[in-house]
């Protein structure tokens, strides 16, 4: 009696487990409504996070271009007041002069080698009032042909140079002014800058590497 009820349900159990199984596979397959509105406010999310991201990163370049421009104006401003001072006398540094006013106002050599002095200049104060020249001249400069301004610097800081070393009230002065400015203008003729050149050589003193003709 067993054996035949158990024979009469086995097709009807065999069916639900069959279908049960094939529903269940099916329903794994199909991803839910709510998974998929999950994913999409998380990619959303991801890329206003990656919008927001980029913005404050652009933001923060434009402040730090601004604060290096800000730093060269000031400067350069700095370096425009230093030569007004060392070359110039009775100069505003707001006003308007003519470049020919301001040959009229020019400060002797000696003079302008007494503010080398007493202001304590250094070399790199004055390669900086040097370069500075170079910037604003109209036109390229040369041993042969530089600015009057170049000129009376350069003619002045022999003069320092010339002082001997203990006698020199100026501690910070190395005696080697005028000749290393000299150098650097004799390749500036030749559209070479120096400082281009030392640091190729410094660079050459770390690798070994040498030039080859």
């Amino acid at each position: 009696m067993k054996i035949v009820l158990h024979l009469l349900l086995w097709p009807v159990v065999c069916g639900f487990t069959s279908e049960n199984s094939s529903r269940s596979s099916s329903d794994l397959a199909r991803p839910t409504s709510s998974g998929t509105a999950t994913s999409a406010e998380d990619a959303l999310a991801l890329l206003s996070e990656a919008k927001a991201l980029r913005q404050e990163a652009s933001m923060l370049q434009e402040q730090l271009n601004r604060e290096k421009e800000e730093r060269i104006r000031k400067e350069r401003e700095k370096v425009d007041n230093l030569i007004d001072l060392l070359l110039f006398h009775g100069m505003n540094p707001e006003s308007n002069t003519s470049e020919e006013s301001k040959q009229q106002l020019l400060h002797t050599e000696e003079q302008v080698a007494q503010l080398l002095i007493s202001t304590r200049m250094s070399f790199d104060m004055v390669n900086q009032c040097f370069d500075r020249i170079v910037e604003q001249a109209n036109r390229p400069q040369s041993i042969d042909s530089c600015s009057p301004l170049l000129s009376l610097l350069l003619d002045a800081a022999c003069q320092v140079d010339c002082i001997e070393r203990k006698e020199n009230p100026n501690k910070r002065w190395n005696g080697r002014v005028e000749r290393d400015l000299r150098k650097k203008l004799f390749v500036l003729g030749y559209g070479i800058r120096i400082e281009d050149v030392q640091k190729k050589d410094a660079i050459r003193s770390i690798t070994g590497e040498k030039d080859y003709f």
